[in-house]
């Protein structure tokens, strides 16, 4: 982020709490998200001793959100990958088992790798992966679609999620980009996040060697592996959000600070600064208490799931107040202002779907079973 935007009382207020990132500057689209992951950011979740950064929760998250101020599609793209190397970080942690290679070798090679989670017609229930997994001698063979793919063709190494047939169990592993039977195709015909590299990848009995599978389990269970993971997905989107938000709500702050113009404009950037420093103190928090083991298990679930649809709440609010402030610029082609509104508005549409975020937290609080099936 600028220099500038540092300097301003407003932008000051907004990222105080979070560790400073200097972004890279450059070019835009694949390239600069390359450039981005070879600066080191690549590996800075990975434990010191493997070869990486060595950063936590919280400070990943401040990566994050400075990536989102700068640049909201190289943001959305990164933090995919930044989620999913965390999570694997944090898998060794608390099993301490072979998967540090996988670590050290992403640290290593600077490799990108991206969450291939996400699949085509969407699911409430994202635990449910309809992509199918044959048991080999040396591995699998894995067949399905997976989209949108953030980091589609710039990752060296997909992380996906499998039934392995005819066990009841999924695996959750990373395949090589350049496997045979593996195969990008299209971009993803999205209103913003266009430069965030994003496709559709099919698999077609791609073979997986079984030493990268790092966690195998029964299917649709609630474990340990994914409460951390909604954890570090949620805390790290949510940053991510803060980051486009802050370079929206910064559009506003400048057009009537930069004209003198006040009057009834200060109240609504004062909401909307108000709610963004809720939700980056939320953001913070669960970070560092899922860190320091002062919530876990369903709570930990739970609180997860709740910051991710307070983002979505978030916001709307931050839009809502600022649109009288910025006016028709919101709404006028090529207006930095109107391109972090449409980015933003992707803030909506990340798992656990809004449907069943307010029924997970209600389920945990009333003593009940949580699940990510709306039908139940």
């Amino acid at each position: 982020m600028g220099d500038g935007m540092e300097q301003a009382p407003h932008a000051a207020l907004l990222g105080s709490g979070w560790h400073r990132h200097r972004v890279p500057e450059g070019s835009s689209g694949p390239d600069r998200i390359r450039r981005i992951a070879e600066s080191g950011f690549a590996a800075l979740p990975i434990p010191k001793e493997f070869g990486g950064g060595g950063a936590d929760l919280v400070a990943m998250a401040s990566a994050q959100r400075a990536l989102g101020v700068a640049d909201p599609s190289t943001a959305i793209a990164l933090n995919m990958h930044s989620f999913t190397v965390g999570l694997m970080a944090d898998y060794w942690r608390r099993h301490r088992d072979t998967s540090w290679m996988l670590l050290e070798g992403i640290a290593g090679s600077h490799a990108l790798v991206a969450s291939a989670f996400a699949e085509p017609g969407g699911s409430p229930n994202f635990m449910s992966s309809r992509s199918t997994a044959v048991q080999t001698d040396k591995g699998y063979l894995v067949s399905g679609v997976k989209y949108p793919c953030s980091l589609a063709s710039t990752a060296t190494l997909v992380c996906l999620t499998a039934r392995v047939e005819a066990t009841g169990e999924t695996i959750l592993a990373l395949c090589p980009a350049a496997s045979p039977g593996l195969t990008v195709e299209g971009d993803w015909p999205s209103l913003g996040m266009t430069g965030s590299d994003t496709a559709r990848l099919v698999l077609k009995d791609a073979e997986l060697d079984d030493r990268l599978v790092f966690h195998r389990g029964p299917a649709d269970v609630i474990d340990d592996t994914v409460i951390s993971g909604m954890v570090w997905f949620a805390v790290l989107l949510s940053a991510t959000y803060h980051g486009v938000l802050s370079a929206l709500l910064d559009t506003a702050y400048r057009q009537v600070t930069g004209a003198g113009r006040f009057g009834q404009r200060v109240p609504l950037l004062g909401r909307a600064t108000r709610e963004l420093l809720t939700l980056g103190g939320a953001c913070r928090q669960l970070g560092r208490d899922f860190e320091d083991g002062l919530v876990s298990g369903d709570a930990a679930l739970a609180a997860a799931v709740a910051l991710r649809a307070t983002l979505s709440d978030v916001r709307d609010r931050v839009v809502a107040a600022v649109t009288p402030v910025v006016g028709g610029r919101l709404y006028t082609r090529d207006q930095p202002a109107a391109r972090l509104l449409i980015d933003s508005l992707a803030a909506h549409h990340h798992p656990p779907s809004l449907l069943v975020c307010d029924q997970v937290v209600g389920d945990h609080c009333c003593g009940r079973e949580i699940t990510f099936d709306p039908a139940v």
